[in-house]
């Protein structure tokens, strides 16, 4: 719920083995999510939480092996 993030990013990460969600857009408006890679991340990798989210730029990231998670939604 954070809003507008016109210069804030997450670029070149690596996450491995992660027991949540990689990303959450959580009323984030204009963040971008560039070339990071998630493997085995339990739940949705990337997760935009209410559809309202606007302009945001998810761009080339590689995501492998997403894992079920059953702490999240059902859906994760």
């Amino acid at each position: 719920m954070i809003g507008e993030l016109h210069n804030s990013y997450a670029k070149g990460l690596a996450l491995h083995k992660g027991f949540n969600r990689a990303f959450t857009l959580h009323g984030a408006h204009y963040l971008r999510l560039i070339e990071n890679v998630a493997y085995e991340v339990k739940g949705h990798t990337v997760f935009i939480e209410d559809a309202i989210e606007t302009n945001n730029y998810i761009y080339k990231n590689l995501i492998m092996k997403t894992m079920r998670s059953m702490s999240g939604l059902n859906t994760d």
